[in-house]
């Protein structure tokens, strides 16, 4: 017994110390895994996995083929990319040439790389005559058809049209009877030019006399009559393209206005321009402080607001130039832990991804071949997209209306077809624009807004 208890006490004791000594040990192993140092060294120590041989197709056919099935059957999408690339540096046929920039497009457009998509769909386009119509109605190509690379390429297509005539085109919408005055005007002044050149010769005839001379107080009475008629000619053609010139600098404005993005959630990126026809935004600009006021302000008529289909996008300038929000890094920390996943299950947070990803697939099922908003879109705050973008913009509507320099708040409030209706420094007068807006379903709507076809 004594034995027993005499090895039982060396036996805690030399354990006691066993634990002693390999206590710095076993702590750092607790809290190595939650050390980005240690965590690398542990990651780097892991032996590289082989890399599998890539396949070299023996045609461009062979090629298309083959990353059309690893395309769709193993979702490899930086593979397909691979083979498609590779089969149009094998001397592709019209039909192979045409397949691989489709396809190709459509595996970017998954990439997310949505200006190369839309380049290699152009391409097929214009180059090996695809129907545009094709495009317009694959699915794979939902998300590109909403992006603003899309748009722009829809411009370079083969009787695509142009921003600049999209520009004209919208002009004369505004003004449908200026240009039919002007060509009127054209003629007239074009034709009383050329009388008064004549009234002139036998103004000179009648001045030097002699036989079969004109009368001189004929000639002076008509040309008084053929002078005033290219003044008042000359006058309202002037008017007319001056108004033209001017009218074209503004909607050249109202197109940049519309290519400025809005960012839904979701990897959902919308031009504002998507938004005409459905939402009159408000553009609040200023300090934070001014928009959040400004915002809280509008609650008291948020209801009529939205039965008018407002939506406020907050646009925040800094107080001062070069000074920092001081909020914008806690802002970008917590979106770089929810994106990452930080502090949240795993499992749960995938569940709930693939849910709203499902609940979005449903929704788009409803939408448009060319593209459109869903209900949730159109919510009462929209978040811009490259804010950058919309501050260099809103800087230079300032100047454009005229509005103070030195005063930094604002407000910009933008009609259903995209045409600014009404700007000015401050909050924007929100009980006003309900009782000056009708609602988006009265048949005043359509008159005041003039609505037309979305992009």
């Amino acid at each position: 017994m004594n034995t027993l208890c005499h090895r039982h006490s060396c036996g805690a004791v030399a354990a006691k110390r066993l634990l002693q000594a390999c206590q710095p040990c076993f702590i750092a192993s607790r809290i190595a895994p939650r050390l980005p140092g240690l965590l690398v060294v542990a990651r780097a120590s892991k032996p590289a996995p082989t890399s599998k041989p890539q396949y070299q197709p023996t045609s461009a056919k062979d090629a298309i083929e083959t990353a059309t099935r690893v395309f769709k059957e193993q979702q490899d999408v930086d593979e397909a990319v691979r083979l498609y690339r590779t089969s149009l540096e094998m001397n592709p046929n019209e039909d192979e040439a045409r397949a691989a920039l489709y396809n190709l497009g459509c595996a970017l457009a998954k990439q997310k790389k949505w200006a190369e998509a839309s380049e290699s769909i152009v391409r097929a386009i214009n180059d090996y005559r695809l129907k545009l119509s094709v495009a317009l109605k694959d699915e794979d190509l939902t998300q590109l058809r909403e992006r603003r690379e899309w748009i722009d390429a829809l411009t370079q297509v083969k009787g695509g049209i142009s921003r600049s005539t999209k520009v004209d085109l919208r002009t004369e919408a505004k003004a449908p009877f200026r240009l039919p005055r002007i060509i009127l005007f054209s003629g007239l002044l074009g034709s009383a030019a050329i009388g008064l050149v004549i009234i002139l010769f036998r103004l000179v005839k009648a001045l030097q006399g002699g036989p079969g001379a004109p009368e001189l107080n004929e000639s002076l009475t008509n040309l008084g009559i053929n002078s005033l008629a290219v003044a008042v000619l000359s006058y309202l053609l002037y008017r007319d393209v001056n108004q033209k010139q001017e009218a074209v600098r503004i909607t050249t404005r109202e197109e940049l206005m519309g290519r400025l993005q809005v960012d839904l959630g979701n990897d959902r990126v919308l031009p504002l321009l998507k938004f005409r026809g459905q939402v009159r935004p408000v553009i609040v600009a200023g300090n934070r402080t001014f928009v959040e006021k400004a915002i809280k302000e509008a609650d008291s008529q948020y209801i009529n607001l939205r039965d008018r289909a407002v939506s406020v996008i907050p646009v925040i300038f800094e107080s001062t130039p070069g000074e920092v929000d001081p909020e914008a890094k806690l802002r970008a920390l917590k979106k770089e832990f929810q994106k990452e996943g930080r502090g949240f299950d795993d499992v749960a947070a995938a569940a709930k991804k693939a849910a709203a990803e499902a609940a979005e697939a449903k929704a788009r099922a409803k939408m448009t071949v060319m593209g459109g908003l869903m209900d949730a879109d159109k919510r009462w705050r929209l978040e811009p997209y490259s804010v950058d973008e919309w501050k260099a913009w809103i800087l230079e509507q300032k100047e454009f209306a005229g509005l103070p320099a030195n005063e930094p708040n604002c407000y910009i409030q933008v009609q259903l077809d995209g045409t600014v209706r009404s700007s000015g420094v401050g909050t924007p007068p929100w009980r006003q624009l309900v009782e000056d807006l009708p609602l988006l379903s009265d048949f005043r709507t359509r008159l005041m807004d003039g609505v037309g076809p979305q992009e």
